[in-house]
């Protein structure tokens, strides 16, 4: 376990590069990426993102939402762009392939809109209609689903047609938000505060809900070959959840402040928190 010493405000978001080289962290008033296994600072951007945090399958640049608009960086040059090209609701993700990223407009519900660009020219491609304006998005590790929550309601989409594959409604107001596709493609998790559900990404039934003891989930992530389940809720106590019982079968405490999110690296054998005291720690996944 290492830890990253990265703000004096709490980490909001983490992303992991693809390659496994970088590690980037949003705090309420910038943006940095570190060299994941050195620590050594490789950029740093004065601007927040508002939800998440995504990098290209080159690892070589970043992008994410700013007061609603898009920000291009590229790692190494401190050479970060704002895209004119709408004003989006915080939630983005790239595709497995590296070939698409796709962000949702804000809006009412309803009338919103998914925005796709081709990659690495960031060129315009086909969108569709989403149901909200999500504030987090993800891609299924295969590239077929494509999901999105917010604190109304969750979609599971067919990642190229935009075909709706799965709905769930979440009633009133949410503090936290979160999703994860299992590795294997096969499941979706998600939830809101204490309370979290299973679908399965072929039928798009929800095959589990449950309700968590304690704080709210604050985030969620597959780790090692996707058994485990890693949640945080704010307490400096990192979750671990069978996919098989849903019952936490392990738990760790780094003693480094409050977790407030989670990322891991593609292959799922590293693993990152954010923490509330502007902390970012580092742990090999032991399965």
């Amino acid at each position: 376990m290492r830890v990253i010493e990265a703000f004096d405000n709490p980490v909001r978001a983490l992303a992991v590069s693809p390659d496994g080289r970088f590690v980037a962290a949003a705090s309420r008033t910038n943006v940095t990426i570190w060299h994941l296994i050195s620590g050594e600072v490789a950029d740093v951007i004065p601007r927040a993102a508002d939800r998440q945090l995504a990098f290209t399958n080159d690892g070589k640049r970043l992008l994410f939402i700013s007061h609603g608009q898009l920000q291009d960086l590229t790692i190494g040059l401190s050479d970060c762009q704002r895209r004119d090209t709408g004003h989006f609701a915080g939630g983005i993700a790239v595709a497995p392939d590296g070939r698409t990223v796709v962000a949702t407009q804000s809006g009412r519900r309803q009338h919103v809109q998914l925005e796709r660009w081709e990659l690495p020219s960031l060129r315009s491609a086909l969108g569709f209609d989403f149901w909200s304006p999500f504030v987090r998005l993800a891609f299924s590790p295969n590239g077929e689903f494509l999901a999105g929550i917010d604190s109304d309601s969750f979609e599971l989409r067919i990642a190229v047609t935009g075909g709706l594959n799965g709905r769930h409604r979440l009633a009133g107001w949410a503090h936290t938000l979160f999703l994860a596709f299992a590795r294997d493609s096969q499941t979706v998790v998600f939830g809101r505060d204490t309370e979290y559900f299973v679908m399965e990404t072929r039928g798009g039934a929800v095959v589990r809900r449950r309700s968590v003891p304690g704080n709210a989930i604050a985030d969620a992530a597959f780790l090692g070959s996707g058994r485990p389940l890693a949640s945080v809720d704010g307490t400096s106590t990192m979750r671990l959840w069978s996919t098989e019982s849903w019952e936490v079968e392990r738990e760790y405490d780094w003693q480094s402040g409050g977790l407030t999110c989670l990322a891991a690296t593609a292959d799922g054998l590293t693993g990152v928190c954010g923490t509330d005291a502007g902390r970012i720690v580092v742990f090999d996944v032991d399965e």
